[in-house]
């Protein structure tokens, strides 16, 4: 089951200013990395993505999404978070787990995956045994 954490979640553009014909100012949205082309927020992106992988009536554990500045971090209920997506661009998204040896000086490992978003999220979910692969 996914649980809705949309805290951090960003702003829906970032107001770009374009002369019109007749000489006056216009504000023209520019979307934001956190959005893709139809204007879904990425946190939105990625709970759809957890449902239709692990939906609450499959039985898996609780998984969490929340945005943590240009990241969104993953979890399972009652758990800290165990992965961390980051948007790179061109609809390509890199996936790091937690790091567990504390002597690196860095919370995560380096990027592991970089994937479309749907594949990325499902070897974070594989990875911690919240989505069996059949």
């Amino acid at each position: 089951m996914l649980h809705d954490t949309h805290a951090a979640s960003s702003s829906d553009s970032t107001p770009e200013s374009t002369p019109s014909p007749d000489g006056a100012s216009t504000s023209t949205p520019t979307p934001t990395p956190s959005r893709d082309t139809t204007g879904v927020p990425l946190l939105d992106r990625i709970h759809e993505v957890i449902f239709e992988l692990s939906p609450p009536f499959a039985g898996g554990p609780d998984v969490w999404a929340r945005g943590a500045g240009p990241h969104v971090l993953l979890g399972l209920e009652g758990a800290e978070a165990f992965a961390r997506l980051t948007p790179l661009g061109g609809g390509l998204f890199g996936l790091s787990f937690r790091s567990i040896d504390d002597s690196t000086g860095s919370a995560w490992e380096p990027l592991l995956l970089i994937d479309e978003l749907a594949a990325a999220v499902e070897h974070a979910l594989v990875a911690v045994e919240a989505l069996v692969i059949q």
